[in-house]
């Protein structure tokens, strides 16, 4: 009952009602305009960053000699996200004809180790055996080849005064958009860098047919790695890590340092400018609301006389307030859909061509809406209080 006789009160005060409810409005829209701001630039700037796979790579720097026991325990760490081991760069390298037989237009080509998520190739195809590769897009112009072309690597080496060479079709199973560098790539599983190194190296590989002496039976040192962190934030702590472990270290970290700085300080000035606004109007909703229960003393003191405990009455500024709160924020709502737009259409900022300026998401916009309505519930609740302490008997002074 008393819900219904707020709402009818709003109603018979409508004017009021909409002041009230323009109020919070005026309020509540530049704020979701200005958080817009915020997270269309910090979300279109980390999206740009974690888009290239290059700012989540960590290089180290220097030669050493790594085991695989040790490889193993760095790729299970939970920031890594993707870790393959490498050959020595002088072996590293692959000739590469455009079919096999082909005397001309051969080219050569650096062999990078990969394998499941490498995020290289992102969602891309992956190499599932040895005879399969992934190339870039300047080597894939170069030897006129696309995916699903059949290739011809060879591999020579040295020995005493004799050049021997071997070679080996190869399949190619994605050719990568331009975006992911210009350097002229292959990407292979390890055993294929490994067969590489070990014929460079004067050994035989049996599953290739490739002659030379018998491997050494001791675990074999790889001279580095391809490593990848999980996320952005991951990037500092995993190089630590590294430096800790006195490796050298080269990554990214100024650049996403400087995004998260930025996200951070925007979102500190915004809480300051929201809390300042967020206290300012709720604290007038409330001392109108305590106003309003104070106009409506007799009435509600009536309502005592006809039986209703005083501890019902607080409904009826609550009431008000949520539904001050709702009107309020379809309008701050609709307000800020058509800033959206008009932003959006006019403004691009620097480096982020082709993203929104500004953006709200969901999330965001039902915390804003859920945060608007218990502030002013909240708010309410002194002018609830009031409205309890309202005696019965003024009702009947003026009878």
């Amino acid at each position: 009952m008393i819900p219904r006789l707020a709402l009818a009160d709003l109603w018979r005060e409508w004017s009021m009602f909409a002041c009230y409810a323009i109020a919070l409005a005026a309020v509540l829209a530049p704020l979701l305009v200005l958080y817009s701001l915020r997270t269309g630039v910090v979300d279109g700037l980390t999206a740009q960053l974690r888009e290239n796979p290059a700012n989540r790579e960590i290089t180290v720097i220097g030669n050493r000699a790594y085991d695989r026991a040790w490889l193993d325990d760095l790729a299970a760490r939970p920031e890594v996200g993707f870790l393959a081991p490498r050959t020595r760069s002088i072996a590293a390298s692959i000739y590469l004809a455009p079919r096999p037989g082909a005397i001309t237009g051969i080219e050569t080509a650096e062999l990078e180790p990969t394998g499941p998520d490498d995020p290289v190739l992102r969602a891309g195809p992956v190499p599932a055996a040895e005879d399969e590769i992934v190339v870039t897009h300047p080597l894939a112009r170069a030897l006129d080849i696309d995916t699903g072309s059949v290739i011809a690597g060879s591999v020579v080496r040295q020995v005493g005064e004799a050049r021997q060479r071997v070679e080996l079709p190869l399949r190619v199973v994605g050719v990568l958009p331009p975006a992911a560098g210009q350097r002229r790539v292959a990407y292979g599983l390890l055993p294929l860098l490994e067969a590489v190194e070990a014929y460079r190296d004067g050994l035989a590989v049996e599953r290739f047919d490739w002659d030379g002496e018998s491997p050494p039976d001791v675990p074999r040192p790889y001279a580095g790695f391809r490593l990848y962190a999980a996320s952005l934030v991951d990037v500092g702590p995993l190089a630590d890590a590294l430096t800790a472990d006195g490796l050298n270290v080269r990554a990214n970290i100024a650049q996403i340092e400087t995004v998260q700085r930025l996200d951070r300080n925007l979102t500190q000035i915004f809480a300051i400018i929201a809390s300042l606004g967020a206290v300012g109007y709720l604290l007038s909703l409330g001392a109108n609301l305590w106003s309003n229960v104070e106009r409506k003393r007799k009435p509600l003191s009536i309502l005592g006389l006809l039986g209703l405990p005083p501890r019902s009455l607080i409904a009826f500024p609550l009431t008000q307030a949520a539904a001050i709160a709702a009107v309020g924020l379809a309008i701050a709502f609709a307000v800020y859909g058509v800033a959206e737009g008009v932003i959006n259409a006019l403004f691009q900022a620097p480096g982020l061509e082709g993203r929104p300026v500004s953006l709200l998401h969901a999330e965001d916009a039902a915390i804003a809406a859920a945060g608007t309505i218990v502030g002013a519930i909240g708010a309410a609740t002194v002018a609830g209080w009031r409205a309890t302490r309202v005696e019965p008997a003024e009702g009947m002074r003026d009878v």
